[in-house]
């Protein structure tokens, strides 16, 4: 797959973009970084363990209704997959389109909801690495929120499967 998850199929004669784990990978790292080999391949192995640990999840934003946005708490407002084939499944049938990115689940393995924080509520950056951030539990959000974020707003989210 290309940049983040995209179900649409490329235009042919387009040339494919960065498998989507090595971009995620490269996308949570310094910009200085990025060109460093080593700290690359240690990204993407990385990437890959979160990945077989079931510590990462997919999040497709789907933030507009008829015109109208949606806010972060909104049950439509954003869908969470446990793995690249089913966001692709769901994507393929709801929305060709869209995008989905993977984000690393903070506080443990993904269970059957995520929690997730949104330093900006309004920003649609949903590609930055540090757009959001999901928690495995309540708990771990909150507990995450105490230090780091006293008055920030967490919202759970189920896994779709």
């Amino acid at each position: 797959m290309t940049t983040g998850l995209n179900g649409a199929k490329s235009p042919p004669g387009e040339k494919p973009g960065l498998p989507s784990d090595i971009y995620a990978s490269l996308m949570s790292m310094p910009k200085e970084d990025r060109t460093d080999r080593r700290k690359v391949n240690a990204a993407v192995a990385h990437q890959a363990e979160l990945r077989r640990n079931g510590r990462t999840a997919w999040l497709y934003l789907n933030d507009y209704d008829h015109g109208t946005q949606r806010k972060a708490g909104d049950v439509e407002w954003a869908k969470v997959f446990a793995s690249e084939d089913d966001a692709t499944k769901w994507l393929d049938q709801h929305d060709p389109e869209g995008v989905a990115w993977e984000y690393e689940i903070e506080g443990g393995q993904r269970q059957t909801s995520v929690w997730i924080y949104l330093a900006d509520e309004s920003s649609r950056a949903i590609g930055d690495s540090s757009w959001a951030k999901l928690f495995a539990s309540k708990q771990a959000a909150e507990k995450w929120l105490n230090q780091t974020a006293r008055n920030g707003k967490i919202w759970e989210y189920p896994i779709e499967e």
